[in-house]
């Protein structure tokens, strides 16, 4: 039986080579936008002849925009280019996006740190990130062992939060995954919420420092500047795994 397993080992990484030799050398095979073990299963199943599909996407997609809906050939709900998103929960309050390789908090309604009410001052003197999303907010998921038991969480930027939006959404424009079974009282153990509202980026708003970017997680899906020293939602993110 081990050298059987040993045997499928081998010929699948030969016909990993293979793959990625024909398409493009980036391991993703099952074009979920990311390089994860299921690719490895994928390739296993291959050398030993299951009937499976190996593909693989080209390196640096963005990922989709959500839009499913057509209206006509070449509108983005016709081509739907990019990067699929694949969402796993992790079970400890984060979700994991493949595509982009980030860890996502959750947002619940517990009245905790993680609640999708709260909100948090970017700055408190003026331009610099000093305001309570960093001395309360992040100091929290960041204090003792970590949430999750992580100790990196951090504001996302303006490109990040976007990567977030779906855009096929008309009111909260999040992804399910985001915004599913929440109920008063609920935690980001047993559900998962989104203000639709808008939530700040990492990202100085460079034509007044005053302002840093927003991003709307409501139907409008919109991004502006907006006064550092002003409340607004937030969600923390970090670098998977």
């Amino acid at each position: 039986m081990r050298r059987e397993i040993v045997g499928a080992a081998l010929a699948a990484m030969a016909l990993n080579v293979e793959v990625a030799a024909a398409a493009s050398i980036c391991g993703d095979v099952n074009e979920s936008g990311g390089v994860t073990s299921s690719d490895a299963l994928q390739v296993l199943k291959a050398a030993v002849g299951q009937p499976v599909e190996l593909l693989c996407s080209p390196v640096g997609q963005l990922p989709k925009t959500g839009d499913i809906t057509a209206y006509g050939p070449g509108s983005d709900g016709v081509v739907q280019a990019g990067a699929a998103h694949v969402f796993t929960d992790n079970g400890d309050g984060t979700i994991t996006d493949d595509a982009t390789g980030l860890m996502w908090e959750k947002k619940d309604d517990s009245g905790g740190i993680h609640d999708k009410d709260n909100t948090y001052r970017w700055s408190a003197t003026g331009t610099n990130m000093d305001g309570s999303i960093t001395s309360v907010f992040l100091a929290t998921l960041n204090g003792g062992a970590g949430f999750a038991e992580h100790t990196d969480w951090r504001i996302p930027n303006h490109l990040e939060l976007e990567s977030l939006l779906d855009l096929g959404s008309n009111t909260i424009a999040a992804y399910p995954e985001f915004n599913s079974g929440c109920v008063a009282g609920c935690t980001v153990l047993t559900c998962s919420c989104t203000a639709a509202s808008n939530y700040w980026t990492s990202t100085t708003y460079h034509a007044s420092p005053i302002f840093a970017w927003y991003t709307a997680l409501d139907y409008t899906a919109n991004s502006a500047g907006y006064f550092k020293t002003e409340p607004l939602y937030v969600r923390a993110v970090r670098n998977a795994p």
